[in-house]
């Protein structure tokens, strides 16, 4: 399929994306340039012998799904809630997948001779349970990918889907930040940040709670519900933070926003 080869984008594990997986609809339109396939081949990449089928459909409103085949794939890589996926089209109907899972760090597979795969793992990391922390290297399309920086790593940006302690009363509302990431940028002294989104600047203050091992665990408070509700925000949305270094306000941490609705669709 000319025009296809090479083509990324990425998908992030939500609560309905167990039987079947949309497709972005950019990726639709120029698959079906090419003509609609019946169903491509799925494989985990750095593993060129397991692959897995996986048909191809078309719901009423021109969306494309994978369909049966891919809650086989999910199943045989363990892919939970919050996970990010990566896909690469080869032009030939196969869709390589790298898989990140919610400590931000790629999951890798163990494969046996005959091609079957077992449990995956992955760096040490925060699991990010608390916040819903997951491992956003991208944007739904190709440009937006190139945004955020798809190989920047857990210590230049995080992920987190919104949860409704995210989102909760206003003066319980908070959000935590990845261990890796506030290491790498000094939290534990700083008490603000500048979060950038559309054009315009929300300042928020850091709170910094004790742990039982290691540095006081920070987490955006004073600040984040007014970004919140000046942005729409709401459970099932998924926040893309990238560092982009000192906001305006001197040793204040600038953090660019991208933001991913529930329904797919980017706020812009």
């Amino acid at each position: 399929m000319d025009g296809v080869e090479g083509f990324q984008f990425f998908q992030i594990i939500l609560e309905n994306s167990s039987s079947r997986l949309r497709l972005p609809d950019k990726f639709t339109r120029v698959l079906l340039d090419g003509g609609k396939p019946q169903e491509v081949k799925l494989r985990e990449a750095d593993h060129g012998r397991r692959f897995w089928d996986a048909k191809v459909v078309l719901d009423a409103d021109g969306h494309m799904y994978l369909g049966r085949g891919w809650e086989q794939f999910a199943r045989a890589h363990d892919l939970r809630l919050g996970y990010f996926l990566v896909f690469s089209f080869d032009g030939d109907a196969v869709l390589t997948v790298k898989v990140f899972d919610v400590s931000m760090c790629r999951r890798h597979y163990q494969h046996d001779d005959d091609g079957s795969t077992s449990s995956g793992s992955s760096s040490d990391g925060d699991s990010g349970s608390e916040d819903g922390s997951s491992n956003g290297d991208g944007g739904g399309n190709s440009s937006s990918m190139a945004v955020m920086g798809i190989d920047d790593g857990p210590a230049s940006l995080f992920t987190v889907m919104l949860r409704e302690c995210n989102l909760g009363v206003r003066q319980k509302q908070y959000l935590n930040v990845p261990v890796e990431f506030q290491n790498a940028h000094g939290y534990a002294e700083r008490s603000k940040v500048e979060l950038r989104m559309r054009g315009k600047s929300w300042f928020v203050n850091l709170k910094h709670s004790p742990r039982s091992r290691g540095r006081p665990r920070a987490s955006l408070r004073y600040g984040w519900h007014q970004f919140c509700v000046d942005n729409g925000l709401g459970v099932g949305d998924t926040c893309f933070f990238r560092a982009l270094g000192e906001g305006s306000a001197g040793e204040v941490h600038l953090l660019k926003v991208e933001v991913r609705k529930r329904d797919g669709s980017f706020l812009v």
